[in-house]
């Protein structure tokens, strides 16, 4: 009896060295995800602060103008 040949070595190197890659590539993309979610994290924290300050400035001008109507009206009352 003969052992394997080459070839037939070789295929099989091939094949294990193949399934190898397989986690390989899972855990580079993994990677490549969690990589993208902590830039879309770090984009929402800023959106979030964005959003805060833009509130906070609604807020304000609705004070102003409520403090402008108020004036308004209390000069309309005065004629």
């Amino acid at each position: 009896m003969r052992g394997p040949s080459r070839g037939s070595m070789e295929a099989e190197l091939t094949t294990v060295l193949s399934f190898l890659a397989i986690p390989a590539a899972a855990g580079a993309a993994w990677a490549g995800v969690k990589s993208g979610l902590n830039g879309a994290r770090e984009s929402i924290v800023q959106i979030e602060k964005i959003v805060t300050r833009l509130d906070d400035k609604v807020d304000s001008h609705g004070e102003r103008i409520t403090a402008l109507e108020v004036e308004t009206s209390n000069l309309k009352e005065r004629r």
